[in-house]
């Protein structure tokens, strides 16, 4: 296959989301997405999908995707389903969202449940477990002066306005009716997450001081109130948080909440741990689950009054526990060369487990799709794990015609002998000997590879292979998938075992005769920008060719610029005002004298995780520094924040990461 049909099929690729299971477990219903969009679109469209789970069933089209429906969930009595939507006009325009519901039986027509008038748009929504309310969060409506001052364009933007946070609102599904629900002293605070108590008399908070992320590092905090007409206004704090980590909140028993957190809660480079407590104040009693050798990557409840069905990385691999706040933790599903994204899971009345699932596959070739299993309490209790027997979409269909690619995990010892994973992924039609090879670090740094197959990103690892090259990516220390320690590696040690085990698997790629050392190549986006940059600070020349998207190439300036402050100074190390400056340690820029590598740097415009101006920035020294001015080019795409979303974008790095690495590799 050509490379111009490598791109047609990534940039016009959909992905598969808001995967819901009916109450009963019968029925799927789930989001799908054009990944990219063409600069012309008016807004953003998804659209809705269902599928019975029955042996030899297809999933089918519930909505027009002319639209962005999203986030659907099940009727309690399952006959539809709530879903949010933009399908109404307001100024001749996309409206924001609001909540929908439509039939789910063939030609059922949709109707809005709230507001289409309301200006702001509503961010997300919670059934309660008797379906009776939702509780949903939108900002408050703006002021007639306020909407005169935005059509003038009157509109300064002022540090930590409050205009932007959430409120609680709840919707009585009988007579569709809403009301605002008070929080007390916190009322102007921003919400973040909700949970239904089981019983849906009460609803837990999980609140911040300011919608903004900057204010992710400031106190949070968990309260819990009544929606009983004779308790309204009864609000109590169960407890406070140093910081929001996962940002998620779950009720599984009317006794205990569970929470997603850090490891160790005031650690900002730290694995995601699940913690129990009591769902009253005064029982400030936590345990905590994973988080020490291995982390969470998603958790779903399974609504039977006590049991959460956790995903958990281990390694590249992942599995899936059910788990209660006694434990012990049981294994369900293991990976077994499928990767797993979007999930939910339910136990029947009948006591079966029934898991749906989206999941790929490296070593078969297969993209992501929606898949389903069942399996028997009992057999469970007898050891057995479920399996995915019944594929029930195709919306990556096209993949088929690609040319095959081999993955394979392995491991190999770092230089001060820790044991490091890594994916190595090549063209199956050629022998993996002395190959023209790419170093590929993921971004994150919390983030890792797996051995999946999942096309829909510009920066796909497979995109390399699919131009002929060998493509190395090193699970380096930082990654999550290995506990506490491990992400904790990351605090104020950029350029030090990070890039140490990155170089240390190129090497065991050479010495294994996979890679030719005379053509080697290292690109990375986000954090693996920043590794590409501090590589070739450190080799010089050992790399024919590098790619530095998005990437850092100044800690001081990140924790300056950044939208994520502290993170960035607890990566870096230091802030650019504090007397010992560690974040210059591990800042490429103050290295870039004698880079004589060809750099190639891909940057978003109105990034704000990672600003331009550390594309700038690395452009400008290189040119003015490395020795070698003409080698270096600097490519800034308009609109675009750190992930793009522009198609015709999306094709131009593509094309720009494979013709940079010909250029000067083959």
């Amino acid at each position: 296959m050509s490379l111009d049909k490598v791109i047609e099929g990534v940039t016009g690729s959909t992905f598969i989301t808001h995967v819901a299971l009916s109450p009963s477990a019968r029925q799927v219903i789930y989001s799908i997405a054009p990944k990219y969009h063409s600069v012309k679109q008016e807004n953003a469209t998804s659209a809705l999908w269902i599928s019975d789970l029955s042996p030899g069933s297809k999933s089918r089209q519930l909505t027009s995707g002319d639209h962005n429906d999203s986030l659907p969930t099940w009727s309690a009595d399952e006959s539809g389903v709530f879903f949010l939507s933009d399908r109404h006009k307001q100024d001749d325009k996309p409206g924001p969202a609001a909540i929908y519901a439509i039939p789910t039986k063939v030609g059922g027509e949709s109707y809005a449940f709230t507001s289409k008038e309301n200006k702001s748009a509503i961010g997300q929504f919670w059934l309660s477990p008797d379906g009776r309310y939702i509780a949903y969060v939108a900002s408050r409506e703006p002021t007639a002066e306020e909407q005169r001052k935005e059509k003038e364009k009157d509109d300064p933007i002022i540090f930590g306005d409050k205009k932007a946070n959430a409120q609680l609102w709840l919707l009585t599904l009988t007579t569709r009716q809403v009301r605002r629900l008070q929080l007390g002293p916190k009322d102007n605070w921003h919400v973040q997450w909700i949970a239904w108590s089981p019983d849906s008399k009460d609803i837990m908070v999980l609140m911040k001081e300011n919608s903004s992320l900057e204010f992710n590092e400031s106190t949070a905090a968990l309260l819990r109130l009544s929606v009983l007409p004779h308790a309204a206004g009864l609000v109590q704090q169960v407890c406070t948080l140093p910081r929001l980590s996962a940002g998620v909140v779950l009720w599984p028993s009317q006794d205990e909440i569970s929470l997603l957190q850090s490891f160790i809660p005031d650690q900002l480079s730290s694995s995601i741990t699940l913690y129990f407590r009591s769902s009253l104040p005064e029982g400030d009693i936590w345990k905590q689950y994973y988080g020490d050798v291995e982390d969470l990557v998603g958790i779903q409840d399974l609504h039977d009054g006590k049991t959460l069905a956790p995903m958990v990385a281990y390694g590249v691999q992942t599995r899936l526990d059910l788990l209660t706040s006694a434990g012990p933790k049981k294994t369900i599903w293991y990976g077994d060369g499928n990767v797993p994204d979007e999930y939910d899971i339910k136990l029947t009345k009948n006591g079966d487990y029934v898991l749906v699932a989206v999941v790929s596959s490296g070593t078969r070739n297969e993209p992501p799709e929606l898949w389903t299993g069942t399996l028997a309490s009992s057999k469970l209790a007898e050891g057995e794990t479920l399996k995915l027997t019944e594929k029930l979409s195709s919306h990556n269909a096209w993949t088929a015609e690609l040319p095959k690619i081999s993955v394979q995990v392995i491991k190999y010892k770092a230089k001060d002998g820790t044991e490091i994973e890594g994916i190595v992924t090549w063209p199956k039609h050629k022998e993996r000997k002395a190959l023209p090879t790419v170093l590929f670090p993921h971004g994150g740094p919390y983030h890792r590879d797996t051995p999946d197959f999942d096309l829909k990103s510009y920066w796909a690892k497979e995109l390399p292979v699919f131009a002929g090259y060998l493509v190395l990516c090193p699970q380096y220390r930082g990654s999550s998938g290995r506990g506490n320690r491990f992400a904790r590696s990351a605090h104020a040690q950029m350029g030090t075992h990070d890039w140490t085990d990155c170089y240390d698997m190129l090497q065991y790629a050479i010495a294994q005769g996979w890679a030719d050392k005379d053509m080697l190549g290292l690109a990375g986006w986000s954090q693996g920008g920043f590794l590409t940059a501090w590589g070739v600070s450190q080799t010089k020349d050992l790399f024919k060719a590098a790619v530095m998207g998005a990437g850092v190439c100044d800690w001081g300036m990140m924790a300056a610029e950044s939208d994520m402050p502290e993170f960035e100074a607890d990566l870096g190390g230091s802030w650019p005002w504090t007397e010992n400056r560690v974040d210059q340690n591990g800042s490429p820029i103050r290295h870039i004298k004698g880079i004589k590598t060809p750099v190639l740097i891909l940057h978003g415009e109105k990034d704000a995780r990672v600003p331009t101006t550390q594309g700038i920035t690395f452009h400008r020294g290189l040119r003015r520094v490395s020795g070698h001015p003409d080698n270096h080019q600097l490519i800034i795409y308009p609109r675009e924040l750190h992930a793009f979303t522009e198609k015709k974008h999306a094709e131009d790095v593509i094309r720009r990461l494979i013709g940079h690495m010909d250029a000067y590799l083959i």
